[in-house]
Parts: structure tokens; sequence; C-alpha cells
């Protein structure tokens, strides 16, 4: 099925797309390690739109001067976007502490009660952006010193990157619209094509793909399945039936999780998901094993997931969008904290890295990060038809063409609070006896979840 290629102007403003990288880019597990510093590397460059962007035209690069604490959990990023922002900024010295991004909250808590530890620039990824925001920690973007509007940025992104007051306090690292990364290899041998436009014409929704994965199923002797988890597919369907469902202190639980866990028991009952808990070495390892078709795949897959776990994958990859709609999959937002005495280094600092052209330069077409601002795909389509590295493991396919032109146009993305991070929590804690015993009924499955939620959350209402 040949697709008609879309101009991305066309895209971007006819359409009015939404868009949504942990677990992040979004999902990178980094290690813990020691404060680094970044050094001064020689005169300031030519960079007016990071410069302007980052001060507001207030102060130039040059005399931009104090020191900043990062904590990231993505060291080669830093090791490499840290002297880059140094031969623009030579007077901001950047101190950065690699922390994992599952320690991440509880360090930053601990810091915030101590009064002794907060860094000036603060990440949140998805699963906990929205206990990170509820702190009230994080500065207000869209008011001096930053001046940044949230009209800047995609349609989609304001929603996810403000805190329940309506301010906007964070920006994206990269966004994070997402479709379905398939083994070419299985789908030749038991769909019939490895050609990415006619493996999504035959998965026109979730039923069929059900009923394809039982002849997949029963052509392999039960060893390959569609998904290698029951969080996969999860993750997939939750986020395509997307809305809000926190209420102040009201979590709308039935209304919002019912339908999309109905579904994946519904997989699981028909026996096309694998076994493997998300996340874990074994699910870590599928990726080169073979023995499922599909993964949940945003951009920042490519590097985390698909480069990182099946080093002799090359051409061995395709993407398509999923069954029924595209969906957010992880993704972390980058804000200042409200007590830092260097505001405006910081804010320079997240400028460059995540939206300026000479700090995307560097994060696009190295990590094959896409900045959350329509002017960079403005701007920029020449990089987005030049392709990345990633594309390489996908037998050719342009992956950010294809992220664009045939899966941004269906996204849509949950306002985060805190509440919503406590359903995750609960959630993780259910999903493998969910996936294990299959006596578990979808209704019974939401009832336990909402008791656990109301334990986490006792002063709340829990529908």
């Amino acid at each position: 099925m040949k697709r008609k290629r879309i101009s991305w102007l066309t895209t971007l403003v006819s359409l009015g797309l939404v868009f949504a990288l942990v677990l992040t880019g979004c999902s990178g597990n980094g290690n813990n390690g020691g404060k680094k510093e970044g050094n001064s590397a020689g005169a300031g460059t030519e960079g007016n739109t990071a410069e302007e962007g980052a001060t507001d035209g207030a102060t130039s690069a040059a005399d931009l001067k104090g020191t900043i604490k990062v904590w990231d959990w993505d060291e080669a990023f830093l090791q490499r976007m840290v002297p880059e922002f140094n031969k623009l900024y030579p007077n901001v010295k950047v101190e950065y502490t690699v922390v994992n991004n599952n320690d991440y909250m509880q360090k930053l808590q601990s810091g915030i009660a101590s009064g002794s530890d907060v860094p000036d620039v603060l990440l949140g990824e998805m699963n906990y952006r929205g206990q990170l925001f509820d702190l009230d920690v994080l500065d207000n973007l869209e008011a001096a010193p930053y001046n940044f509007s949230k009209d800047q940025l995609l349609d989609y992104l304001p929603s996810i990157l403000s805190n329940s007051k309506g301010e906007l306090v964070g920006v994206d690292q990269s966004i994070t619209p997402a479709g379905l990364a398939f083994r070419r290899d299985l789908a030749k041998q038991y769909l019939g094509t490895e050609e990415p436009a006619e493996v999504a014409a035959m998965l026109t929704d979730w039923d069929t793909f059900i009923a394809k994965g039982k002849e997949v199923l029963a052509a392999s002797g039960g060893a390959v399945t569609m998904f290698a988890s029951f969080d996969d597919a999860y993750r997939v369907i939750r986020e395509q039936n997307s809305k809000p469902y926190v209420d102040g202190t009201t979590i709308n639980l039935t209304d919002r999780l019912q339908k999309p866990l109905e579904t994946v028991f519904k997989m699981r009952d028909a026996g096309v998901l694998g076994k493997y808990e998300a996340y874990t070495p074994g699910w870590n390892a599928s990726f080169a094993k073979g023995d499922n078709l599909f993964y949940p795949m945003a951009p920042w897959s490519a590097k985390w997931n698909i480069a990182a776990n099946d080093k002799d994958g090359i051409g061995r990859w395709g993407l398509i969008p999923a069954p029924e709609g595209s969906y957010t999959y992880g993704g972390t937002s980058v804000g200042v904290y409200k007590g830092s005495k260097n505001k405006e280094a910081a804010w320079a600092y997240i400028n460059f890295a995540y939206m300026s052209d000479e700090g995307m330069a560097v994060s696009y077409k190295e990590f094959g990060n896409m900045a959350g601002t329509k002017a960079f795909f403005e701007n920029h389509k020449d990089w987005i038809e030049a392709g990345t590295d990633y594309d390489k493991y996908f037998a050719g396919q342009n992956l950010n063409k294809t992220f664009l032109e045939e899966i941004i146009p269906t996204v849509k993305a949950d306002h985060q609070t805190k509440y919503n991070a406590m359903v995750q929590t609960a959630y993780s804690s259910l999903y493998p006896l969910w996936m294990k015993d299959t006596s578990i009924t979808a209704a019974a499955a939401i009832e336990k979840l909402k008791n656990d939620v109301k334990n986490l959350a006792p002063e709340a209402t829990v529908n």
C-alpha cells in the first residue's frame, strides 16, 4: 500500500498535528555516577538562535556567567553536549551528575527535603512527571526571565508539560509519538511480507491483529507471539485512548482504562502475548532472540531499545503505525528549579541543548532527538529528509519521515498529575500476575487496580 507523501507545512498546519524520548532517551537506563564539570571550550561561536532564545536579548552569551547543576541519566549526551554549549557560553560552568532514571525522584525529594542538593535543571521522565510537577518546584517558563510561549510548541505538548495550575514548567527533551517496530524476518515468514506499508495494511484494527496473531502462533508451533509482553500491548492501547481522567482529587479510572484493559486481556487469552516483563533482561534479550513480532516504538527507541539490544540487527527491523491510531511512549520534560540562583544560565543550557539550531545539530543528528518546537520541523526539512544513522537498523527506512507523515497525525496525550503516577505505580505491581494468571478477568483487574490506587491516594475518590 503506497502512502501519499504529505508536505511538512501541510502536516504541521493544515492537519493541526499533535505530537507527543526514556522509558526513557525516555527509557534509557543510566548508571549512577559522580559529579562532572563541563569546562569552557574556546571562544564563543555564532549562534544567534541559541543566544536569543536563552536570554531574550537581555544578556549576551559571552557575558552570561555562573555555575549550574544538571542531573541526567544520559552520560553520552552530556559528554557531547556540554562542550558544545561552552563554545557559545564559555563563562557558564556545567556540573553534571549521572543519575539512574529509576532513582531520580527519590534523590530529588531527598535533596529538596534537606535543602542542600537540588540541580538547577530538572528532568521529568513520563512515569513520574506528574509527581514532579505537583511538587511545585519548577518555574513557569512563560514568565520572566524565560518568556517562552507555549505557542512555540507542537500542539499536543503543552498538556503534558504544564502543571495543575496551567503553568508551562518544561520543554520536551525529545518528542515521543509512537508506532510499532517489527522484525522483518519474522514478518516475511509468518505474514508473507516484510514491507512496512503492506504489514500496516493487513493490521487495520486490534481484532484483526489478534486473529493474525493466532495464525502466527499456530504456524510457529507456539514459538512466536505478537507482543513480547502484556505491558507492551497495554502501553500502546492505553495511550491510544488518551483523555483526561483526573479531576482534582477524583480519579475516573474505570472510564479511562476499562476498554484498553479488556483489549489487552483479550490478547492474553488468545495467547498472542509473550511472557516477558517489560524492561527486564529477558525482555531486552528478546529483541535479538526473535520470538515475537512487534514492540512499541518512539523515536528514542531506535537507540535505547533496538540498537542497544540487537547489535547485529542492521536491516532487521521495520516501523509502522499502530492499529487504531498513534500514541505517546515515554518522554522526558526539562525545566528549571524554582530555587535556582542561576536561572538565566539554566535556561540557556536548556534552550541550547533541546531547542536551538546549534544544539539540535548534535542532539538530532547524533542522538536522534527531535525538538518539540514547530520551528524545528519548519526549518529543518532537509535534516529529516537525510535520515539518521539508526535508519540502517530499519533497512534504510527513513524513521523520522515515517513518524512525521504516518504516526504523528493521530497522537494524543494525557495531562499529568501525581495521581497519574500513582496509577502507573499500582499497575506496574499488578500486571505480572494478570499476565500469568488467566483466571483473572479484566473486570476483576480494574477493581483490584482501583483498590490499590485508593491505598496510595486515600484522600482521592477513585471511580
